[in-house]
């Protein structure tokens, strides 16, 4: 089972990977997940486990588990916002002045520092160490505990430049004449947990931003509703709203869950759900979905789904589940993160030891421990993939677009060839009756396709079946009734006059009816063969072994299908469409829409076989489709696209999810995937760049042809905005059309 809790105290990619060993390690914990940007770990145990052992396991590592939190994602992210503001101003006050005057004394004033200089410069730094003691606290805290983060780099490059500077002024007030211990590093001190702190409020505000589409999301979860109770209208929570509740939706108001309108009638805005803005017309018999919003007309609704049943509740879990979830990319950045601190410490170490071994003095060496310690920067590294896919799937949860995890929202990127279910996919599943032949008796041939039709779940059977009605055809009972998959139905037909009663009946495609020893007569096939040849889907019936007609059925055309397509080959993808319809009719489709490569005549048992082979031939495939018989094919590829008026079965089965019923989606899936991953890599390439540069600059390379050290300062500055200009970056996908 999995749980998610909300983690205190993380706050780079060294914690990302601390957080998680130190989880894995609890007896019973089979996986974890951690995310460095919403601070939340996703667990899963064998068995429930008590959060008071996950959170002493932590607490001694420096990290905190928060559970049964009522703070949602905003109030969270607005109070770690607030609170490094706080911080920031806090030590602004004295880490300003304290820069301008060490700058001042630099300059005006070389030379040791008088007596006035050295208290100064001490009253200024200490409150603001005392300021930031969460540093000290939580690094030296994971330093001890032999998992160091960038809380341990921080604290021990400030530390050390304020314990330095302590023993100075003793030396220097005392005249004690230690050698190696003549300069002040106050102002390093200070004015680097100033910059460091303004890089945390930065980030903090910039992260927050990443999270606007599931924040946006979250607050727009309807919150109560009207419900007929002992035959009075009460406004009750919508957690108290249960199954077969009669619900009254006034006009402006939200649709509190997921049910049917059984009198009135309105048009709802369904852009929460579906991202599509113009409102759709709901009356009686039809199906509205909870958090949309009526706009102007009254209705009464049944409550079919509540609580977490609702296809509201299942996007915000999609969404939460996807940017809690890592993509594969980011195991770079978890291996670099895993021995970044530990290099970083030893590089320090080394870089002290060398120059002193040089010859240069101590107060040199210190300089370049302090520098080293401060420049290096896990941050970036830690925010350059969670930053992006949380930006990603958000952008696409605005489109009615759900990737259900990271590691998806990456292959998609790789996709080059994409197959198309066409019925309920290309076309819309809406089909209509065009044509009907019978050979005799045209009430009996009615009557039995009637009877068969009305037990199976097909959409074409579900048009035919309307279609009779409207005829006002009556039903026979059946016995023994099957369905044969991809071809027909079986049945034994009670109740038929003439000796008919119980004979064997069958309704399907012409080569069930073959297959069957079902006598045909020309006329069957040549009007098989003459509608087939018009793009329609043919059903034939027959009792006792003798034809009864054939119906034409005519599948609509999805209108978007066609530019969709296009646009897809013309960023070179391979298209195909996969259909169970003969060959002609499969080709007229294929024809219509531009798609030449076919695959007809396909029993819904083999649709995955056809995925594994183009598989076979090294392409990445993408699955699109809607029914049950497309599950198979959809957990075959290497990503399943289902349109969310499919079945429930494909929903589950895919790996993404496009609530609008609209194929546009799929283009704009592949799009945000490739931005995203794209984005990824750019954050990956400058969190890496920045760190192989600055580390040797820090360390002193630079200083045999220019006589400059870097001041730790300076240092400071660049990792507090390294990490803000990786989120940055990642931000400006928000500006990005799709």
């Amino acid at each position: 089972m999995k749980t998610t809790y909300f983690i205190e105290g993380m706050h780079c990619a060294a914690c990302v990977s601390n957080v998680e060993k130190v989880l894995k390690r609890v007896k019973g914990v089979k996986d974890v997940s951690v995310n460095l940007t919403l601070k939340s770990a996703t667990i899963d145990t064998q068995t429930p486990l008590p959060p008071k052992l996950l959170k002493k396991s932590l607490n001694k590592a420096g990290y905190s588990l928060v559970e049964n939190t009522k703070e949602n994602l905003t109030q969270r992210q607005s109070r770690e916002t607030a609170r490094w503001k706080k911080r920031f101003y806090s030590m602004a006050i004295l880490g300003i002045p304290l820069f301008v005057f060490a700058m001042w004394e630099m300059f005006a004033t070389p030379g040791a520092p008088g007596k006035n200089s050295i208290l100064f410069q001490f009253i200024l730094t200490t409150p603001i160490v005392l300021i930031g003691n969460e540093y000290f606290r939580h690094g030296l805290k994971s330093l001890l505990f032999k998992s160091p983060n960038m809380n341990s780099l921080v604290a021990l490059g400030t530390g050390s430049a304020y314990i330095y500077s302590i023993i100075s002024s003793v030396n220097l007030l005392f005249g004690l004449e230690i050698n190696g211990f003549e300069k002040l590093y106050f102002e390093s001190a200070g004015v680097i947990l100033l910059f460091i702190t303004l890089g945390r409020w930065l980030e903090a505000k910039a992260k927050g931003r990443t999270t606007e589409a599931l924040t946006a999301l979250l607050d727009s979860a309807p919150k109560t509703g009207w419900v007929k109770r002992n035959d009075v209208w009460t406004e009750i929570p919508v957690g108290e709203i249960q199954v077969g509740d009669q619900i009254q939706i006034k006009p402006g108001s939200q649709i509190p869950v997921d049910g049917l309108v059984i009198e009135g009638s309105s048009y709802v805005d369904e852009s929460a759900i579906t991202g599509e803005s113009v409102p759709a017309k709901k009356e009686d018999g039809d199906q509205v979905t909870g958090a949309t919003i009526n706009t102007s007309g009254h209705f009464i609704m049944e409550a079919q789904k509540v609580g977490s049943e609702t296809l509201f509740a299942r996007i915000v879990q999609m969404v939460r589940e996807a940017q809690g979830s890592k993509a594969p990319i980011q195991a770079l950045a978890d291996k670099v993160a895993s021995v970044f601190v530990p290099v970083v410490l030893s590089l320090a170490l080394i870089g002290t030891a060398y120059w002193l071994i040089v010859g240069e003095p101590l107060v040199f060496a210190i300089n370049i421990f302090v520098s080293v310690l401060i420049i290096a920067c896990p941050c970036a590294l830690g925010l350059a993939t969670p930053t992006a896919m949380v930006v990603g799937t958000g952008i696409g949860a605005n489109l009615g677009i759900h990737f259900k995890s990271a590691e998806d929202l990456e292959r998609m990127s790789k996709v080059d060839t994409i197959i198309f279910d066409k019925t309920g996919t290309l076309t819309t599943g809406r089909s209509s009756v065009t044509n009907f032949e019978h050979a005799g008796d045209i009430r009996l041939f009615q009557k039995v396709l009637f009877s068969l039709e009305s037990l199976s779940e097909h959409h074409i059977a579900s048009t035919i079946v309307t279609y009779l009605e409207g005829e006002s055809v009556s039903f026979y009972p059946v016995d023994s009734f099957k369905a044969v998959s991809g071809l027909g139905i079986f049945g034994k037909i009670k109740g038929i006059p003439d000796g008919h009663t119980g004979k064997p009946a069958h309704t399907g495609s012409l080569a069930y009816l073959k297959r069957e020893n079902i006598t045909l007569p020309d006329r069957a096939v040549e009007c098989d063969s003459k509608y087939k040849n018009q793009g329609k889907t043919v059903i034939h019936a027959a009792l006792d072994g003798a034809w009864l007609g054939l119906i034409a059925v005519s599948d609509e055309i999805r209108g978007e299908t066609e530019q969709v397509v296009f646009d897809l080959q013309k960023h070179g993808h391979e298209i195909w469409m996969i259909t169970g319809d003969n060959e002609k009719t499969a080709k007229i489709v294929g024809q219509t829409i531009g798609i030449q490569n076919i695959m007809s005549e396909i029993l819904p048992a083999d649709k995955s076989k056809k995925v594994n082979e183009l598989k076979a031939q090294g392409r990445i495939v993408a699955m699109v489709g809607d029914g049950v018989n497309d599950a198979p094919a959809l957990a075959t590829a290497d990503v399943g696209i289902s349109i969310s008026t499919g079945t429930d079965v494909a929903i589950e089965t895919a790996d993404v999810v496009l609530i609008r019923p609209d194929l546009t989606g799929v283009k704009n899936a592949l799009a945000i995937s490739r931005a995203v991953v794209k984005k990824i890599r750019q954050n990956l390439f400058w969190a890496f760049f920045y760190n192989i540069v600055g580390i040797p600059i820090a360390m002193g390379i630079l200083y045999p042809f220019t006589g400059h050290l870097m001041n730790p300062m300076l240092a400071g500055a660049a990792m507090a905005f390294s990490s803000v200009s990786v989120i940055t970056n990642t931000l400006l996908l928000k500006k990005r059309r799709f």
